[in-house]
């Protein structure tokens, strides 16, 4: 079972390319991307987990993605900051998928420590430029996938 991690994680990683890329030459990553990753995570919980591993990988990609929705929404009314964006949002929930439960906590922790403190580094000024969310939450989700699926990790 350890070579069909490693298989997991090579593909997850050829999944994400595109998502990382694109922002940079100034395309919008294809909503069929998304659902590509939300499928092959969920295909991927059925066989290391079974039908209980399905239903967490729903569990967890459904919820983070009304969390993480209502959260921005919730941000934008009030304060007018704009946090994610909507393909950063689809990313965070097809991720989720990926990772599970526990994962998916783990992927916003550091999504968010990274977020925080770039923020906090941008404004002393020693970053000029807005940080990529969908870089970072693209090396959230490959970081925990690896620890999770990864022997000695």
């Amino acid at each position: 079972m350890e070579a069909a991690g490693y298989f997991y994680l090579a593909f997850l990683l050829l999944a994400l390319i595109p998502v990382v890329v694109l922002p940079w030459e100034g395309r919008t990553t294809p909503d069929w991307l998304y659902i590509v990753l939300a499928t092959f995570g969920l295909l991927g919980a059925t066989a290391f987990g079974g039908v209980p591993g399905l239903v967490r990988a729903c569990a967890a990609g459904a919820g983070s993605l009304a969390v993480a929705s209502l959260a921005v929404a919730l941000l934008r009314a009030y304060t007018g900051a704009r946090v994610l964006t909507g393909g950063q949002i689809k990313l965070l929930a097809a991720g989720a998928t990926w990772l599970g439960l526990a994962g998916t906590f783990a992927m916003v922790t550091v999504a968010l420590l990274t977020l925080f403190a770039l923020a906090a580094f941008q404004k002393a000024g020693a970053v000029r430029r807005r940080p990529d969310a969908s870089a970072i939450l693209a090396v959230a989700i490959v970081s925990v996938a690896m620890q999770q699926h990864l022997p000695g990790m």
